[in-house]
This record gives structure tokens, sequence and C-alpha cells, in this order.
């Protein structure tokens, strides 16, 4: 888990298809992303999400969710994890606080997306400044 595309033996991000393509694309973005399997474990994040919320990728590896969202804002996750992973779409949308290494809050907009690679489910989870 890192900020680092998955890559061939030579160090060459592969970007041809399933869920090492997905995690090129990821890494690429300007938008701070998740990807969390089945379990809601945390299993690749983006060098943008470190810069949100001011943790180096060894600390954001380290974290659960719960240390990240709002105490406050915690239910409004889990409606919108529960309508992405349930829904026929596959998707939702949501507002609410993350809370940065330094203890202030940001408040996102959340667009969370359910994608199937090699039969495994996975959640995506765009976060962008409100």
């Amino acid at each position: 888990m890192s900020a680092t595309p998955p890559a061939d033996s030579e160090g060459v991000p592969t970007g041809g298809g399933g869920l090492p393509s997905l995690y090129y694309g990821i890494a690429r973005s300007a938008d701070a992303t998740t990807v969390h399997d089945e379990s809601g474990a945390l299993t690749f994040f983006n060098a943008a999400c470190s810069r949100l919320l001011g943790y180096d990728a060894d600390e954001l590896a380290s974290l659960t969710g719960g240390g990240i969202v709002h105490p406050d804002d915690a239910a409004l996750l889990a409606e919108a994890t529960d309508r992405a992973t349930l829904s026929p779409g596959g998707s939702a949308d949501t507002q609410l606080r993350l809370v940065r290494k330094d203890g202030s809050d940001v408040l996102v907009r959340l667009g969370l997306s359910r994608v199937e690679v090699s039969g495994r489910r996975y959640l995506v989870v765009e976060s962008v400044p409100a």
C-alpha cells in the first residue's frame, strides 16, 4: 500500500487492465483517493490523500477509517458505503468532515464507487475539498 502504482520487475507501472490499471489511474489522480477491500480495509491510497490529511505514507497506512472521519460524521460515511456497496449502480456521494493529522478538519465531497476486479469487490473513495 502506497502512493506508487504496482510495477513490473523493472519498475515500470503496469497499466494494462485489472487491479494494477486501477491503482495506476488512482496514483495519477489529483483527487485524494483510497481503495478499500470487501472487509473495508485500506488497500491503496495516493499521494493526494497524504497531502490532504497531512500524514506521510507510512502514518496513513497504519490509520483506521475511524481515525480519519470526524466522529460526528461516521454515520454519513456508513450510509454512503452501504448505498455504494448494495445499490445496483454501485455508487454514492456524500459530504462529511475528515480529520487531519494536526487535528483540524476539512469538509470534503466523497464519491464512492464499487468496482469489481478479478471477481473481488473494492470500494474506491474520492475526496475533494468542498
